[in-house]
């Protein structure tokens, strides 16, 4: 009877504990653990680029990922994205560095750039982007150390905490 008690229990902790692998939001890519929201964010990119299943989200260009799964560099210059931007891309919280310059993106910039707390390099030149630029921007605006947002069509007024030299040169005629 001890015994059966000592199987049970051994099965029970067994069946309770979280089995070896990557963990809950993480997804196992080649021996190595991903978190699934930035994963979501890049074939967000994928997707709105149209380019279906040619090609899988670590196969986007340059990507640096820090030892917590968590994506931290993302360089995707002139890669002939399309579309507009995901809108979960505030999901990229330790994302230190995004380069979306030279691309056919448009759209506005999603109000999500908000919780990218950790960015310091931000570079949206040269694309289609359009609209308000969202004040959430004010919430990175501080920590970056590069900012390049110039030749889109970002519409006034732009956030009081941007200096109008940083917003640089923009096209405004299809601004109401």
């Amino acid at each position: 009877m001890l015994i059966n008690l000592f199987v049970i229990l051994i099965l029970f902790l067994s069946c309770a504990t979280e089995p070896q692998g990557c963990g809950t939001g993480y997804t196992d890519i080649n021996g190595k653990c991903y978190n699934q929201g930035d994963l979501d964010v890049l074939q967000g990119f994928i997707d709105n680029s149209n380019w279906g299943d040619a090609i899988e989200p670590l196969e986007l260009s340059l990507q640096k990922w820090d030892e917590n799964g968590r994506l931290i560099f993302l360089w995707l210059y002139d890669d002939t994205l399309s579309g507009m931007i995901p809108k979960n891309i505030g999901n990229l919280i330790q994302l230190d560095t995004l380069n979306l310059a030279f691309n056919k993106l448009s759209g506005e910039i999603p109000l999500g750039f908000g919780n990218l707390t950790n960015l310091n390099w931000l570079y949206l030149y040269l694309n289609q982007l359009s609209g308000i630029i969202p004040d959430s921007i004010c919430n990175i605006y501080p920590n970056l150390t590069n900012m390049y947002i110039s030749y889109n069509q970002f519409c006034p007024p732009y956030p009081s905490c941007i200096p109008i030299e940083k917003v640089g040169v923009q096209d405004t005629s299809n601004c109401q």
